[in-house]
Parts: C-alpha cells; structure tokens; sequence
C-alpha cells in the first residue's frame, strides 16, 4: 500500500505515466525518512532539502508541499500499514512525456513506508567490513549534493560489496579523495577530532550527517569538513556510516586496519537521549 498524490492504494496500481521519465532519464528525487512513534525525525531538514533539490532540478513545486502536509499524508499511509515506526520513502518525478525535454515540469509524488523492527536507533553488535570502490566515481558538482534516481554509483558499488562479501563500500571521486560510502556518508574519529567529507568532493548533503556535526561538541568532539585520502583511513581510531534510518554504524575491518567504537556508541546514546526529550527533530 501506498499514497500516490493523497490517494492510497496498492503499489502495483502506480500508473506507469508517473514512472516514465523516472525509468527514461531518471528524472526524479527522494527523501528516506525515519518514523518514530508516528513522528517524521528531522522533517524541516528533509523538507528544505527536497525543496531545494526540486528547485534545482526544476521541478514545479505544489502549493500543498508543506512539512505539514507531508506529515499528514505520511500518518495517513502509516495508519492504512498499521505501524507508526518504520522508513518512509517520499519520490517526487517529473511528470508527463518529451524525451530530454519534458513538456511539463509538474510533478507526482508518492510514499511508501516499511516497518523498523526498533523505535530507537540501534548501534551495532559487530563492525562492519568494507572496502573501496574504484570501477566507478562520484562527479562532484551541484547535482552529486541531490538523492535523485541517478543512483548507478552506489547500486554498481552494492552489487560489488554483496559479491566480494563486504558490508559496505567506500566511494571516491575522480580525485580519488574518499567521499561516502553506498548507502550514507563517512566519518573519520582521530583523537579528538571527527571528519567528513565536504560537499564540494561530491559527498550528499545528508540530513544525519549535518545533525552529527552539530551535535559533535557534545561528546567533546571538533568537526572538520576536509578531503579525506584513502591513506588516511589507516590513521583513524573509528570510521562510520550514517544515515537517517540506521543512524550510526561503525566499521571494524578496513583490509588490515581495525576499528574500535567508543565514540559512535557515545553518539548514538547521546542522539536517542535528545529524540526522547525533543521528541521528531
């Protein structure tokens, strides 16, 4: 079941007029969204994102598009699957034909949500084992900041992790500078000191990313935004993958190099703590 612009209905009934330009060209956006308790986490910063990401692409923005308006279309979807923890998918495309040119720029939307077996983030038991990705690279530049349908990199670096028995990759640029992983973006602890990757190398503008680094100083750690070399993975005490639905995860194993979690452990704590106090960010 899903809501296709407010109408709910079942997945194999999304007209095939909304998905063209998505399946042609790719034409399209997304937000991957955590429900707790039936809240949306951190809705004003997915929302200013896809805003954004529509204006950038061009896209017609309707009148309705509002925090409020998503959130109410999203508690009427959860109500209909009858769970209110789960991931909420919001794809918005392009809508009607052309080929390279559309002839419209009005948009459909629709949302799907799974179930999270947990209300809380979760960190897990044993580290993650990775490796990285170099048949392809990220093209850094405005539109590699976007979750658009575009996602070739990440599916081919999948595709290779599940094949070569890895948790997860580590994407690099045509710089070969590390830029995110197949699935979230990247965070080096060293001392003191927790890093990632700047936009400008071609990392997404991901919404858990950008609470991590505000909240950061409240475990006693200083962010920088600074290229990462694949050499200085060998360097750090930690390494993560974050993203809004799995939050923090740390890695153990990079080739020979292990990891501890001290500090994503802290994090994830500290991140539950504020949810149950400040309740949907």
């Amino acid at each position: 079941m899903i809501n296709f612009n407010t109408q709910l209905q079942d997945l194999e009934q999304l007209p095939i007029s909304a998905l063209a330009r998505a399946a042609r060209y790719g034409d399209g956006v997304f937000e991957t969204i955590r429900m707790r308790e039936g809240k949306l986490l951190f809705i004003e910063d997915h929302y200013f994102r896809l805003m954004a990401s529509m204006r950038i692409l061009r896209m017609s923005i309707p009148m309705e598009f509002t925090p409020e308006f998503i959130i109410d279309q999203s508690l009427r979807l959860a109500e209909e699957r009858g769970f209110e923890n789960g991931r909420l998918r919001l794809q918005v495309v392009r809508s009607g034909g052309g080929t390279y040119t559309p002839t419209s720029n009005s948009v459909d939307w629709w949302m799907e949500l799974d179930p999270l077996e947990h209300r809380d983030y979760v960190i897990n038991d044993s580290g993650l084992t990775v490796e990285l990705f170099k048949d392809h690279y990220v093209q850094p530049g405005l539109l590699s900041t976007l979750k658009s349908s575009n996602a070739l990199p990440y599916v081919l670096g999948s595709i290779y992790a599940k094949e070569n028995d890895f948790d997860a990759v580590l994407l690099v640029n045509d710089a070969k500078q590390l830029v995110e992983a197949n699935y979230g973006n990247v965070f080096l602890v060293h001392g003191n000191t927790l890093r990632t990757s700047p936009l400008e190398d071609g990392a997404l503008r991901g919404v858990f990313r950008k609470n991590v680094m505000e909240w950061a100083k409240d475990i006693q750690l200083e962010v920088q935004e600074a290229s990462i070399n694949p050499f200085d993975l060998q360097k750090a005490d930690e390494l993560w993958i974050t993203n809004t639905i799995r939050g923090i995860e740390w890695v153990g194993q990079y080739r020979k190099k292990s990891y501890s979690n001290a500090k994503a452990t802290e994090m994830m704590e500290m991140v539950n703590r504020k949810l149950n106090v400040l309740g949907a960010l």
